[in-house]
């Protein structure tokens, strides 16, 4: 007789409770030291982009597009660690309340020269220090701009007020100007001071011709 057939059916029920058993505490084991593994290998990549890029810190950066003229919110900030080795030197610690007067792109470090200064609003905000603003009669010649585009301002040079400034029938009169307001009749643009007087004339005498510029 075989020693299966006199086999006490309880040691048989026994017997395979225990291979159950040591099945689970086997794939257990298996889950516990495939997890003890990726533990320790996201560590050791940690450490050694930490080693790669130094310390870190965390700095606004923005959560969508940002256009000129636009009031930054809560919403439209994320903070994130960056390396502090690749940080711009002027990061926007404060960037909620503030006016964009150049444009930040979707999860773009916020910095403060993108920014107006001082609470500004309006078109004041997107004015560079200094400069003065002209509003100029929209025609058809005038070029579809938004907020915080630049221009180059162009006139006839008989109204221009020195002669270095061309001896053709045009002559540039502003350079970089900031465009700052719009509406259906004019635009407001921002010139430096020293153009200014030029300006002053053209717009007086005679139509100012804009271009756009980049």
């Amino acid at each position: 007789m075989r020693h299966s057939d006199t086999e006490d059916p309880r040691w048989g029920k026994v017997r395979r409770a225990l291979q159950r058993t040591r099945t689970r505490w086997l794939v257990t084991t298996c889950v516990a030291l495939l997890s003890l593994w990726w533990t320790m290998t996201t560590v050791q990549t940690a450490d050694r982009d930490s080693s790669a890029w130094g310390q870190q810190k965390t700095v606004p950066v923005a959560a969508n597009d940002l256009e000129p003229g636009h009031i930054i919110t809560n919403d439209d900030i994320n903070f994130t660690k960056r390396p502090i080795t690749l940080l711009p030197s002027d990061v926007a610690d404060t960037p909620v309340g503030r006016t964009v007067i150049r444009s930040i792109a979707h999860d773009e470090i916020v910095i403060e020269r993108r920014l107006a200064g001082g609470g500004l609003s309006g078109p004041s905000a997107l004015l560079q220090e200094n400069s003065v603003a002209f509003a100029i009669p929209i025609d058809a010649g005038t070029p579809v701009v938004k907020l915080g585009d630049h221009v180059t301002l162009f006139a006839p040079s008989d109204v221009t007020t020195t002669a270095t400034r061309g001896a053709g029938p045009s002559a540039r009169i502003a350079d970089q100007a900031v465009v700052v307001a719009v509406n259906e009749k004019s635009l407001m643009v921002g010139v430096n001071p020293r153009d200014a007087l030029s300006v002053a004339r053209a717009l007086l005498s005679v139509s100012v011709l804009v271009a756009l510029t980049n």
